[in-house]
C-alpha cells in the first residue's frame, strides 16, 4: 500500500513540473482523525513567501460543493421538494421560453413544455447558457450590461441576478440535456427565498460556524487577504507570472454584495477539510450534527439519464461518474480507474481546489493549488490514487 512519503513525494512532483503551482495544499483523514495535512513550496510567484497553514486559496467552483449542501439542507427542512417547480419560489421563471433554431439558422422561441423543476437546477439540467449569438446568449448578455455586471463580480446581489434571469430562454427542454451552467445559482436562489437570507449569511449560520469554519467566506477581511495565495502561469517566453485574479479579487473586497452559488468562496485546506470530514461522517462533526445521512445519500446519487452521462462525461477526468446535486458521484470505480468506492463524491475548482468525500469508507481527500493550466487530471487523480492506497 502507498504511504505518507508517496503523497509528499506527489506533492513536490507537482511543483517540479514545468507548468505547475509554486505551492500546493493536501488534507487527508478517514473519521475525524486527519491522517495527513501538509502545505509545500510558496504562496507567491516571486518565490518569496513559504506556503503556510493558513494560506487562503480561491475555491471558484469547490464553492459549489457547499451551496449544494445549503440546498440540501433546505430540502431536508421541507422548505421544497425536488419535483416542486421552481416557480413556485420564483414567479420569475412561470412561463419559460425554449429557443429553437430553424433550417435557415434563426431561432423561433416557444413556450416549454415543462417547468423547470428544482431537480433539474440541483443535477445542471436548466440549458440558459449559450456562447453562440442565440436567443439564449444574447439575452443573458443583455441583461448583464443593463445591470452593469458580469459573470462573477456585479455590483448587485444574486437574487436580483436570477429573478431576472427568468426572461433568458433556455436551450433545450428542463431535464432533456446536461450543461454545466446555471442550475445551482437558480438553486440557490431558491434558498434564499425560502430562508429570507442572502447566501452568504445562510453559510455562515449553517456550516460555517457550527463547523468552526473560521476562514472561508466570501469577503476577505482582518488579514485575509496578505494570506491570499498567487494564481500562478507560465507566459509566452516560459517565465513564471501571475495569473490575473483582479475581477475575483474585486467580489472578495469588504464592500462587494455578490455572492452566487458558482464561484466567490476563499478558504484553507483545513478549514475545507472540516466541511469534508461533516460529509464523510453521516453530517456530523465531533457534537455538531449539519444534516442527515440520508440526506447526502441523495445528494451523491446520480441524477442524469444515459443521454445526460454522455455529455457530462467528456473527458477522462469525469470517467466513471455521474452527477448529483451539485456534485459529481463516482458510479462505476473500474471505467473511471479508481481506487475509490462507488458513491464518492466531490467536485473542483478553475485553479486546482479539489475535494473527494467517500461516507462508506468515512475518508475524505482536500487539496489546493492556484495555477492556471489547473491540471485537474494530472493531479488530482493521482492524488485519488495515493490517497486510498492509504486507507485500511
Amino acid at each position: 500500500m502507498s504511504d505518507y512519503r508517496d503523497v509528499e513525494r506527489l506533492m513536490h512532483h507537482f511543483m517540479e513540473m514545468k507548468d505547475g503551482p509554486v505551492g500546493c495544499a493536501v488534507s487527508i483523514s478517514q473519521g475525524e482523525e486527519t491522517l495527513f495535512e501538509g502545505s509545500y513550496g510558496y504562496a507567491d510567484y516571486q518565490k518569496s513567501k513559504e506556503l503556510t497553514p493558513d494560506a487562503l486559496f480561491r475555491q471558484f467552483s469547490t464553492t459549489k460543493v457547499i451551496a449544494a449542501l445549503c440546498g440540501m439542507i433546505q430540502y431536508e427542512r421541507g422548505h421544497f421538494l425536488m419535483n416542486d417547480p421552481v416557480s413556485d419560489y420564483l414567479p420569475e421563471y412561470k412561463h419559460m421560453q425554449v429557443q429553437v433554431q430553424r433550417p435557415d439558422g434563426g431561432w423561433d422561441l416557444v413556450e416549454s413544455k415543462e417547468p423547470i423543476l428544482m431537480r433539474h437546477a440541483f443535477s445542471m439540467g436548466v440549458g440558459m447558457l449559450a456562447h453562440d449569438g442565440s436567443p439564449a446568449d444574447l439575452e443573458m448578455q443583455r441583461i448583464r450590461e443593463s445591470m452593469g455586471g458580469t459573470k462573477i463580480c456585479n455590483k448587485y446581489d444574486h437574487l436580483t441576478e436570477i429573478k431576472a434571469f427568468g426572461a433568458v430562454p433556455m436551450m433545450w427542454e428542463p431535464g432533456t440535456h446536461w450543461q454545466y451552467g446555471q442550475g445551482l445559482d437558480i438553486m440557490a436562489a431558491v434558498v434564499e427565498v425560502t430562508s429570507g437570507m442572502g447566501l452568504g449569511d445562510f453559510m455562515k449560520k449553517e456550516i460555517f460556524e457550527p463547523l468552526g469554519m473560521k476562514d472561508t467566506a466570501y469577503r476577505l477581511t482582518g488579514d485575509m487577504k496578505d494570506r491570499l495565495v498567487d494564481c500562478t502561469v507560465r507566459n509566452d517566453k516560459g517565465e513564471l507570472e501571475a495569473y490575473p485574479t483582479d475581477i475575483m479579487d474585486r467580489c472578495c473586497q469588504p464592500d462587494a454584495i455578490y455572492e452566487c452559488a458558482a464561484t466567490g468562496l476563499v478558504s484553507t485546506v483545513g478549514d475545507y477539510a472540516k466541511l469534508a470530514k461533516m460529509l464523510a461522517n453521516g453530517g456530523r462533526l465531533g457534537d455538531t450534527q449539519i444534516i442527515g445521512r440520508k440526506t447526502i445519500d441523495l445528494m451523491r446519487r446520480n441524477q442524469l439519464t444515459d443521454e445526460q452521462l454522455k455529455e457530462f462525461r467528456s473527458n477522462y477526468y469525469q470517467a466513471g461518474y455521474g452527477y448529483g446535486m451539485g456534485v459529481r458521484t463516482m458510479m462505476d470505480p473500474a471505467a473511471g480507474g479508481s481506487n475509490g468506492s462507488l458513491g464518492e463524491f466531490g467536485w473542483s475548482g478553475l485553479l486546482g481546489t479539489w475535494v473527494s468525500i467517500d461516507p462508506d469508507e468515512k475518508t475524505s481527500i482536500v487539496y489546493m493549488h492556484q495555477n492556471w493550466p489547473n491540471h485537474e487530471e494530472y493531479a488530482h487523480l493521482r492524488l485519488r490514487a495515493v490517497a486510498n492506497g492509504l486507507f485500511k
